[in-house]
């Protein structure tokens, strides 16, 4: 241990004695440093001390700065001293121009006033003369001019002519080719024309303009531009559009077609040929072949011949028919049609509104109505066996003025639809509507309240949807149905229209905010009571009826299908009438309205029909 002490100290002072020499040597080298950096300042006249070198640097460089900055301005002046070398020499060349110039004024000057010192002892030594010939030499001088402004304006004029004259010598052989080939189209197109008309088309579509004769040699010029311009003038308001001669080109085959399947009916022929002119349709009338014009003239003939027969033919079914059988529907229909309003108005009158307004329904004739409807009607509502012979040609001739019309509007209709259509007398009719007002009747279009408005449309809307559904079998239903109903009626006219409703028989579905038809004029209901709660999606529906008296829960229906039988009857037997009120409310039927009290409701009695319930 003592050993290993003992080297350790050993080589602990070796390295000391390394680091001491090395310590030496360093001091020696920064003494010699610091001796030669003091010899340089010296030797520069710069500082040795470093803040002092650090500012010396920031002074070179604020001067070099400095000296960059100048360098422009020093190349300006430079080039500004240039320029004022420049400008200076340029300035004694000018002035050496100038000098000259002033010698060569003076020298001119100087001839100036010699020539005109020569021109004045001329003109007083030669005189008056010399003045005269002046004077016609200058005239003669302008006489020159004007004269060659005249041959120039000559020549110019002549090269002009020659030029026109070579154009109109061209322009006149151009006319005249022209002129042969204007004639040429001419011959041409009256040559069509001639053939045109040789194929009787033109005649057909104007019959009454003369034509020039077709069995002679070829149309002078003259009738054939007459017939030209006759022909222009009388179809110049023919659409000759693109699209009209489209719409001609897709209906020629088709009517030529219906021409051989009317002709072929009737063992006639019709066959088509093209020409250059266009399709030429030959016709074979009664195993002869006619043109167009004969054919329309045997047609006519035979039409007025037709039309004589059947005039006949039409008074004896007049006589025989119309004046008997249809006389005396018309009749009963008539009467039975007064007596309908009659009575629906019979129902007005007992339900005035809280204010007293009373309605009526007017039948009245149309004002459309055809001319002597008026005497017919009055004829027709009495009893036909009635009648005098001027009555049955009253009628008579009315009802076939109404036919002849309905055979004018539709020429293609059969006899049914024909006869349907001037027979119908509903057509003849209109109904009007009318309120008692201070004693008179009057429009009901005139100024009234809002509910008033609503009355005076829906109940003569009721009273006709009940003259609608009379022609109906006796158990069908007669469904009304109404959204929101008599808004803006007090309540006392809600009871009363839903009171004319069943004295109308009918059977209504309805809708309202706040209306539970719940009135002593109303026999039964069945009402359906929506509520609601938001952010739920669900709907409550809670069921009542109405008795007349009382209103009342209603049992929840049965969700399941039942059959409810139809009543008992023989086949043959008719069915019952349909008497008295049809209000079942032991199964009512109904819908239901929004949120509140709103109702729909239906009186008729379901269980007779042999309907199936859910």
């Amino acid at each position: 241990m003592a050993a290993a002490a003992a080297d350790a100290a050993h080589r602990a002072r070796t390295r000391q004695e390394e680091r001491a020499a090395e310590l030496t040597e360093a001091a020696r080298r920064e003494a010699e440093a610091g001796t030669a950096l003091t010899e340089t300042a010296d030797a520069v006249n710069l500082p040795a001390e470093r803040p002092a070198l650090t500012a010396v640097r920031q002074a070179l460089a604020d001067h070099t700065a400095a000296l960059a900055a100048l360098w422009p301005s020093l190349r300006d002046r430079a080039e500004a001293r240039r320029a004022v070398a420049d400008e200076q020499a340029e300035a004694g060349r000018t002035g050496g121009r100038v000098a000259e110039l002033d010698e060569r004024m003076a020298e001119a000057t100087r001839l100036a006033a010699a020539a005109d010192e020569h021109h004045t002892t001329l003109r007083s030594t030669v005189g008056a003369a010399v003045a005269e010939l002046e004077r016609r030499l200058a005239e003669t001088a302008d006489a020159l001019g004007a004269c060659e402004r005249d041959q120039k304006q000559a020549r110019h004029e002549y090269s002009a002519a020659d030029r026109r004259a070579g154009r109109a010598e061209g322009r006149i052989e151009q006319l005249d080719k022209d002129v042969h080939e204007a004639a040429a189209t001419r011959a041409e197109a009256i040559a069509a024309l001639q053939r045109f008309a040789a194929t009787g088309l033109l005649t057909v579509a104007l019959p009454e303009t003369p034509l020039p004769p077709l069995d002679g040699d070829s149309w002078a010029a003259t009738p054939a531009i007459a017939l030209a311009r006759a022909v222009e003038t009388a179809l110049s308001g023919t659409d000759d559009s693109d699209g009209a001669w489209e719409r001609v080109q897709k209906r020629l085959s088709e009517e030529y077609k219906k021409l051989q399947d009317v002709l072929s009916r009737g063992g006639h022929r019709a066959t088509a040929r093209m020409t250059e002119d266009g399709m030429i349709v030959d016709l074979v009338y009664q195993g002869r072949e006619r043109a167009v014009p004969e054919l329309a003239g045997a047609l006519a003939t035979e039409v007025q011949e037709l039309t004589r027969i059947l005039s006949a033919h039409e008074r004896e079914i007049l006589e025989t028919h119309l004046l008997t059988e249809v006389a005396g529907t018309l009749q009963e229909l008539i009467g039975t049609a007064e007596r309908q309003v009659h009575a629906m108005n019979t129902e007005l009158e007992q339900r005035p509104t809280s204010t007293g307004m009373k309605l009526r329904l007017v039948w009245r004739p149309s004002r459309k109505a055809p001319v002597g409807l008026a005497q017919a009607r009055a004829r027709l509502r009495q009893s036909a066996d009635a009648w005098a012979a001027e009555d049955r040609a009253a009628v008579g001739e009315f009802l076939q003025a109404q036919i002849a019309r309905a055979q004018a509007e539709n020429a293609t209709g059969s006899w049914l639809e024909v006869l349907t259509t001037a027979l119908d007398y509903r057509a003849w009719h209109e109904f009007g509507i009318e309120r008692h007002q201070h004693g008179t009747w009057v429009p009901a279009t005139g100024p009234a309240s809002g509910g008033e408005r609503v009355l005076a449309v829906s109940v003569p809307l009721f009273a006709a949807a009940s003259a609608h559904y009379a022609t109906a079998a006796p158990h069908a239903p007669r469904l009304v149905t109404l959204d929101e109903a008599f808004a803006g009626v007090d309540d006392d006219s809600r009871a009363k229209c839903l009171g004319l409703l069943h004295a109308f028989d009918l059977d209504v579905v309805m809708t309202s905010e706040r209306e539970w038809a719940c009135y002593p004029q109303v026999p039964g209901i069945a009402i359906a009571q929506l509520s609601r709660v938001d952010d739920i999606d669900a709907v409550l529906v809670t069921r009542w009826q109405w008795d007349g008296a009382e209103r009342t829960r209603a049992p929840e229906p049965d969700r399941r299908m039942a059959t409810v039988p139809a009543p008992a009857h023989s086949p043959g037997s008719p069915s019952p009438p349909r008497r008295g009120p049809r209000v079942r409310p032991e199964r009512p039927v109904g819908l239901r309205s929004d949120t509140g009290p709103p109702v729909a409701w239906e009186d008729r009695p379901w269980r007779e029909r042999g309907k199936t319930l859910t």
